[in-house]
């Protein structure tokens, strides 16, 4: 509607206004006083809202301003206190002099306040356990020496060495085989176990990962019988508590080979394998020398050389039979397991690292 009807329609409703007002005794100049009153309401009112959105403006750019002004003090803040910290020998030692002893208070007043968050989230306790809460999928080491796997071209097996203890020293990234003393680690031998130390085991099965969905921890896991398990199953059990390690070492003792003083990591892994389960990339572990024990079946290891060694090194591969155990040094070699050709039975593997 153009401006020209939308002024002729205003004049025509005063008219009819004014023609009521005339019925109800209301005059003309009344009747003029109000709409003067009316509109100049409205006015004030426009008024008053485009000074509410100037402020609001105005608030904005001001908290803009004030967050710029405190980042750039935050960050002067951090700049100086860094450089008086770890430039200034003085400043450094009286600020630890004085900031040791409030170390433990402070501790402690972080642990009672996460206690309704742990309340809320038992799960959270987990976290207790891990050495690293997140794994860098970037760490490259750019000077490494790879001289250790260079001229590696097999996996030898050193079975009946007598000299294996010295060997296990000066051998930094040869990875070798050899056969172990302990016994073959069956299905039935780890329901027994898990059977006999239920609710000591039980505190690890959220570490479980599993193919089968049927498979939810290791209650569900251990009341199914060897035959029942799928043709292409593959299970892997990450423990990390002493409770849970000092059980499986049951089964899965400490090799003979290992130097006398080599401290073994908390953090273990038992894999279970189908024959036709498909290819895996195996875990890291906590210590850079690994080693798998083979309990029962076979599996092929495939050693490739790490990122930092794959123009020098070559990789290669290990038939993996019961009770042998592989050693190797995660540093040169990232290993992936694979099918055996004529496997027929389930494959239990055991993997510990130790430093």
């Amino acid at each position: 509607m153009s401006k020209e009807s939308l002024l002729k329609q205003f004049k025509q409703d005063v008219k009819n206004i004014k023609k009521k007002a005339r019925e109800l005794g209301v005059n003309d100049e009344q009747v003029t006083n109000i709409l003067k009153e009316s509109f100049d309401e409205f006015a004030r009112k426009e008024q008053g809202s485009k000074l509410s959105n100037k402020l609001m403006k105005l608030a904005q750019k001001l908290r803009r301003n004030v967050l710029k002004c405190c980042t750039v003090l935050i960050v002067c803040f951090s700049l100086s206190l860094y450089v008086l910290l770890h430039v200034h020998t003085p400043t450094s030692s009286i600020v630890l002099r004085n900031v040791q002893g409030l170390t433990y208070p402070a501790l402690k007043v972080v642990r009672t306040l996460s206690v309704p968050f742990i309340k809320l989230f038992p799960s959270l306790t987990d976290l207790y356990d891990e050495s690293c809460l997140v794994e860098n999928p970037y760490f490259y080491v750019n000077d490494m020496e790879c001289w250790p796997c260079e001229n590696v071209h097999s996996v030898i097996d050193l079975t009946g060495l007598e000299e294996l203890n010295s060997f296990t020293k000066i051998g930094e990234g040869t990875p070798f085989i050899a056969k172990g003393k302990q016994n073959a680690v069956s299905w039935k031998d780890l329901q027994i176990l898990y059977s006999n130390f239920t609710n000591e085991l039980n505190s690890d099965s959220r570490r479980l990962k599993t193919s089968n969905k049927n498979v939810k921890d290791l209650k569900s896991l251990f009341d199914t019988d060897e035959h029942d398990l799928s043709s292409n199953i593959h299970i892997q059990w990450r423990i990390n508590k002493m409770t849970a390690a000092r059980i499986i070492r049951k089964l899965f003792p400490k090799p003979y080979f290992l130097p006398e003083r080599s401290g073994q990591a908390v953090e273990r892994f038992l894999i279970v394998d189908s024959p036709e389960s498909e290819p895996y990339n195996l875990p890291n572990t906590e210590c850079s020398y690994v080693f798998i024990i083979q309990g029962s079946g076979e599996r092929t290891i495939n050693l490739k050389p790490s990122k930092e060694c794959k123009n020098t090194c070559k990789p290669i591969s290990v038939v993996l039979k019961p009770t042998y155990i592989l050693l190797y040094n995660w540093w040169y070699w990232r290993p992936v397991s694979l099918p055996s050709k004529n496997a027929t039975n389930l494959s239990i593997s055991y993997i510990n690292s130790y430093c």
